[in-house]
């Protein structure tokens, strides 16, 4: 997830956690200490520099630190931190109840908010270093920002505060509108919303208005992975007739602040042919209200011809037929491989490359493609992460 969305929520859960008997003097104390805890496991950008890349980013961002084990470490480091404060020593005993608190669930928000996308965490390392895959929500959603921002704005406790907030909100929004990434009907939906959800909580209490924000917040969350149910469902249904082999992974993302139009990638696997097929295209769960080649995510992949499927729900851009002897080969003689598989959801071997399809759809925004040229030695500190596509490689 976004930076700006783990602020806001660490911002959110700082005044619900200060509460009634939280002073004015204490706010930046409680709000500092929500956005760090909210962003800090992100530090691993930090040192992905350790294995040269493409490898060092895939494999240690969302690394340790986005483990149950890395969250009880960083915790640690935060309450020695802390603790060295005058204004933190200086606290009652409910107050640091309550600060304790802010810092471990600020730190776990942020890896339930990353498992929620397609790029995945692995939570339960050691024990389990299997990827996890949300597949629901976008990776910078401006809906989920709905009531967090007036939140923000109100609880500032100064009059320059909405203010600030309301150009901030209008500034992003216009920045997503040129993108052309949300529609603008949506953008014009989040700004009316924004003002409505401003409007009704202006007159409640700090903590009461932050404990709404994340109730919005919460209901949209939950909109989009039940929305991401349905989407899956009716991929799997679409593709049926087309399929030949086992349906391996449906890669799924909405389009932002578009919950009825979807980004997705379907694994097939055609052992007989010793193949595998990634099937690319966009969803739309209502056709009849807006074509999928209607949707953002669509028109972003150029103006390539589509056939559509399932019931015009469908819309296929893409159909990659990969050797699947090539790929295994390549597994058992390339440890630069084997460590880049540890990442690869959708791996796709093209000329002298080897990318992940989930990434590719924008030009100048690839990040996972790594040349496939004689090196001398393996990567090191490879973490020993689950790899997506072992049921390939089997």
């Amino acid at each position: 997830m976004d930076n700006i969305t783990h602020s806001l929520v660490g911002v959110a859960l700082a005044d619900l956690a200060m509460g009634r008997r939280g002073t004015k003097a204490q706010r930046p104390l409680f709000v500092g200490g929500g956005i760090i805890a909210a962003n800090l496991p992100d530090l691993d950008v930090a040192y992905s520099w350790i294995t040269p890349p493409p490898i060092g980013y895939l494999l240690h961002h969302r690394g340790h630190t986005h483990t149950v084990l890395g969250l009880a470490a960083l915790a640690l480091v935060l309450v020695f931190a802390y603790r060295l404060l005058p204004s933190v020593r200086g606290m009652r005993v409910s107050g640091h109840v309550r600060f304790w608190l802010l810092i471990a669930i600020g730190l776990a928000s942020h890896l339930a908010l990353d498992s929620l996308n397609s790029y995945g965490v692995h939570p339960f390392y050691p024990i389990d270093n299997e990827w996890y895959f949300g597949d629901a929500v976008f990776i910078l959603e401006p809906s989920l920002w709905l009531g967090l921002v007036p939140a923000a704005a109100w609880n500032g406790r100064t009059r320059a505060a909405p203010l600030a907030a309301a150009l901030a909100m209008a500034l992003l929004l216009c920045t997503i509108a040129l993108t052309r990434e949300v529609p603008l009907d949506s953008v014009a939906g989040l700004a009316i919303g924004a003002v409505f959800l401003a409007w009704i909580t202006r007159r409640l209490s700090p903590p009461v208005r932050a404990a709404a924000a994340l109730a919005v917040f919460l209901m949209i969350v939950a909109g989009f992975v039940g929305t991401s149910r349905l989407a899956r469902g009716a991929v799997v249904e679409a593709l049926s007739p087309e399929l030949r082999g086992q349906l391996v992974d449906v890669i799924l993302s909405p389009n932002p602040s578009s919950p009825l139009c979807w980004s997705v990638i379907a694994v097939e696997l055609r052992e007989a042919d010793g193949a595998y097929v990634l099937w690319r295209g966009t969803l739309s769960l209502q056709p009849a209200w807006k074509a999928p080649t209607g949707c953002a995510s669509h028109k972003f992949l150029g103006p390539r011809a589509a056939r559509i499927v399932g019931d015009g729900r469908l819309a296929l851009r893409d159909v990659v037929h990969q050797p699947l002897q090539r790929l295994r080969a390549l597994a058992d003689r390339d440890c630069w491989v084997r460590a880049w598989l540890r990442f690869g959801r959708a791996p796709v071997v093209e000329g002298n490359s080897l990318f992940d399809l989930r990434f590719s759809e924008r030009p100048g925004r690839e990040f996972t493609a790594m040349r496939l040229t004689a090196r001398e030695g393996c990567p090191p500190y490879v973490p020993n992460w689950g790899m997506p596509r072992a049921d390939l490689l089997r």
